[in-house]
């Protein structure tokens, strides 16, 4: 039995068999979910990739704002984005639809460290197309865990 990788290593000479083995790889059962992060702290986006990483998910991109995202998500196609709710300029919920645009098939969670709107965020996510709404202080190791495809 030929494995995907064993695709990408066999057929390189073809352009349709390498995006045919960049397909199977990512839509194996080997696959790691690949995460892009959105949002403005710094700091918390580092926290946030030791936390995803430690869960066996691969962060393959950090974005400020939801501009950065776009162009990211359109360039990386990853299958999810965590991203703040409270960015500057166009925030994250006003921001789900346009990143889901840019990635069709990406999830988006939404994330606040404002947890006296939890009730609100949660009713607003669901209604710009995320996935999920969940309070910063929430985010641990079994949580994220649960975001492997």
């Amino acid at each position: 039995m030929t494995t995907p990788l064993t695709y990408a290593i066999l057929y390189v000479d073809s352009p349709f068999a390498i995006r045919y083995s960049l397909f199977a790889i990512r839509h194996s059962p080997f696959a790691m979910t690949r995460i892009l992060i959105v949002d403005d702290q710094p700091t918390f986006r580092r926290r946030l990739r030791r936390l995803l990483t430690a869960a066996g998910l691969t962060v393959v991109g950090e974005a400020g704002d939801i501009l950065e995202a776009e162009t990211l998500a359109r360039d990386l196609q990853p299958d999810l984005a965590v991203v703040d709710v409270m960015l500057p300029g166009v925030n994250g919920l006003e921001g789900t639809p346009r990143l889901k645009a840019s990635a069709p098939g990406m999830r988006v969670i939404l994330v606040s460290a404002h947890l006296d709107h939890a009730a609100v965020f949660q009713t607003a996510a669901e209604e710009a197309g995320a996935e999920a709404f969940v309070p910063k202080d929430d985010l641990d190791l079994d949580m994220v865990q649960r975001w492997k495809t």
